[in-house]
């Protein structure tokens, strides 16, 4: 064990609340822990109450690692700052990901970047990670030709104030406080067919995170990938519908699972037992993968679907993943 400077920047937020209550994982033991927000505030951590603080350019002095988990434009202003002052940054936001020179890092796939010695690495957008976990031992047995995906995605994916939002919206409908037939946006008791702003060619931005991010971390630039994502009245998990096609397709529903059984974090639905869903997911580490049949009018095609907890794998989790071999980068002498 050895002692390290951390940080998180957005430390009051839904994701940075996580990273507090996942950080007893990593193998080093902390010499400081700092707390970043726009409000000043108190948290705790193992028993103890830290205080918040502004972000300032000499908060990260000193820091090795730094989570980022307060927005893109947060991260645009302040990661640069962390990096100048010799902290590794690991960054939630979208902020960096589309950058060639910045690792997208999913540890279980291309873990193997980090061994360059970035000072900046990106965390994937949430609904990526769970998809690209399941995809990347199929790519590998059955080398994959087409995706298709539509996911459903809990309001946790928006933040803590839209959450708190979904809670006082339900409440207020089911009090007959506000009228169903409000022609608004909200998602108590709805179902809104994108997530951000769409584009001329009718994807919104979510969409064009899952299929550009898909990519770039697979490293299969002309794979054929469509999204289609729909925010839900769930407070937590995202769910995934997938359609796959194959080069080299599996001759077998027991070859599919074999590979995909093979991955880490994978659980697969056992036989006999109902299908894995968002409520059962919430609060644990793994990708869930069930419902796995012959795609009947597609030729050598599949369906499956995906669920997990995406403030979990689908963030800071996967953060702190790549924290962890960060660690075990530097115990070997590649991040000295």
């Amino acid at each position: 064990m050895f002692s390290m400077k951390l940080g998180i920047v957005g430390a009051t937020g839904l994701v940075g609340q996580r990273f507090l209550k996942l950080l007893a994982r990593l193998p080093a033991s902390f010499e400081e822990l700092r707390l970043f927000s726009r409000s000043q505030t108190s948290l705790f951590f193992n028993k103890k109450a830290l205080h918040t603080q502004p972000l300032s350019s000499e908060g990260f002095k000193g820091l090795d690692i730094c989570f980022f988990s307060a927005g893109a434009d947060v991260s645009r202003k302040w990661a640069e700052e962390a990096v100048k002052r010799k902290a590794i940054v690991i960054d939630n936001s979208s902020a960096f990901r589309e950058d060639p020179a910045i690792p997208l890092v999913v540890p279980e796939i291309n873990s193997h970047l980090l061994q360059y010695k970035p000072q900046i690495i990106a965390n994937p957008n949430c609904t990526t990670i769970q998809l690209v976990t399941a995809l990347a031992p199929l790519q590998k047995s059955f080398q994959l030709k087409s995706v298709r995906v539509a996911s459903l995605q809990s309001i946790s994916g928006a933040g803590k104030k839209a959450l708190d939002n979904l809670k006082e919206e339900s409440r207020a409908i089911l009090e007959g406080r506000e009228n169903y037939e409000k022609d608004d946006l909200s998602a108590a008791f709805n179902c809104v067919p994108y997530i951000g702003a769409i584009n001329d060619e009718g994807f919104c931005e979510e969409e064009e995170k899952i299929m550009t991010e898909s990519k770039k971390i697979l490293e299969l630039p002309d794979l054929k990938i469509s999204a289609f994502t729909l925010r839900v009245p769930t407070l937590n998990s995202h769910g995934l519908v997938v359609w796959l096609t194959f080069h080299n397709p599996p001759t077998s529903l027991k070859d599919l699972k074999e590979a995909l059984s093979k991955a880490p974090l994978i659980k697969i639905q056992e036989e006999g037992k109902p299908p894995p869903h968002g409520r059962q997911t919430s609060g644990r580490d793994s990708v869930f993968v069930g419902r796995i049949r012959k795609d009947p009018v597609e030729e050598n095609g599949w369906i499956l679907w995906i669920v997990a907890d995406n403030l979990l794998k689908g963030a800071s989790l996967n953060g702190l993943q790549i924290a962890e071999k960060l660690i075990t980068l530097k115990r070997e002498g590649v991040h000295g």
